[in-house]
C-alpha cells in the first residue's frame, strides 16, 4: 500500500481518545504515540464541536506530518478533507468507501471496519486501503460486542486481499498472537491511553511488533501487504 510514493505501514495504529480522569485529550495520546513509535494516528473524536474537532485534527496533523506517518480520520469525512489528512476510517453503517474516495481524491487512505468475511469482501470491493477486523479480544471500549477470536483473523487474511489490522483489547501480551494469526498490523486505544506512561507503552508496543514480525516467515502474504 502506497501514499505519496512511499511505502505504508499500519504496523502499529494507535487511535485516539479523551481520558479526562487522566487529564489526558486527544493530543496528548498522539503525540506521545508518535514519540513511542507508532506508525498511524486515527483521530477518534466524539461529542465535540466540528470546529473544535477541526482544531484538534489540524494540531495533530502537523504531529504526524513531521514525524512522516498518517493521520487517519475516524467517521467524519468533513474534518478529513478539512484537516488534509492522510485519510479516512468508517465502519460498516458510515458513509460507503466509494463515496469517501471520491470526496477525498484519489492518494487518500480509505480504511472500513469489518468482522466477518462478507463485509471484509464488501470492502474491498468498494476501495478499501485495508479493513480494521475485531474485536480480537474482550474490550472496554466495545463493551457490547463478544470477540470474534484469533482464528477469524486468520480465515479473513486466507481470504483478504487487503492489509488486514487486528483491533480489540490488543496489548504488548498478546499483540504477538495476532501477527501470528496474520494480522498485518494492530490497532489500539486503551493500550496507551490508560498506560502510566503512554511512550514507554508505545514504544513496548512497538518492541513487541516488531518482534513479531521477525518471527513470521518470509516470503509471506500477510508480510509483503503489510509492507505495501
Amino acid at each position: 500500500m502506497r501514499q505519496g510514493g512511499s511505502v505504508l505501514d499500519f504496523g502499529l495504529y494507535v487511535i485516539t481518545c479523551s481520558v479526562p480522569e487522566l487529564g489526558r485529550d486527544h493530543i496528548d495520546v498522539a503525540a506521545a504515540a508518535i514519540e513511542g513509535g507508532a506508525n498511524a494516528v486515527q483521530l477518534r473524536i466524539k461529542r465535540r464541536s466540528m470546529g473544535e474537532a477541526l482544531k484538534i485534527a489540524r494540531e495533530i496533523h502537523k504531529m504526524t506530518q513531521a514525524a512522516g506517518i498518517p493521520l487517519i480520520i475516524n467517521d467524519h469525512v468533513g474534518i478529513a478533507m478539512a484537516s488534509q489528512a492522510e485519510g479516512l476510517h468508517v465502519g460498516p453503517d458510515d458513509l460507503p468507501v466509494a463515496a469517501a474516495i471520491r470526496m477525498l481524491g484519489r492518494g487518500k487512505i480509505v480504511g472500513k471496519s469489518a468482522a466477518r468475511h462478507d463485509e471484509v469482501r464488501k470492502a474491498e470491493l468498494e476501495g478499501a486501503a485495508y479493513v480494521g477486523v475485531g474485536p480480537v479480544f474482550r474490550t472496554a471500549t466495545k463493551p457490547g460486542k463478544l470477540p470474534i477470536g484469533l482464528a477469524r483473523i486468520s480465515k479473513i487474511k486466507a481470504l483478504a486481499s487487503v492489509p488486514v489490522i487486528a483491533i480489540g483489547g490488543i496489548d504488548a501480551g498478546n499483540l504477538s498472537e495476532c501477527v501470528a494469526a496474520g494480522a498485518d498490523g494492530v490497532a489500539v486505544v486503551s493500550a496507551v491511553a490508560m498506560a502510566e506512561d503512554m511512550i514507554a507503552a508505545t514504544r513496548k508496543l512497538r518492541q513487541a511488533l516488531d518482534r513479531a514480525r521477525l518471527r513470521q516467515p518470509v516470503p509471506k502474504k500477510s508480510r509483503s501487504a503489510a509492507q505495501g
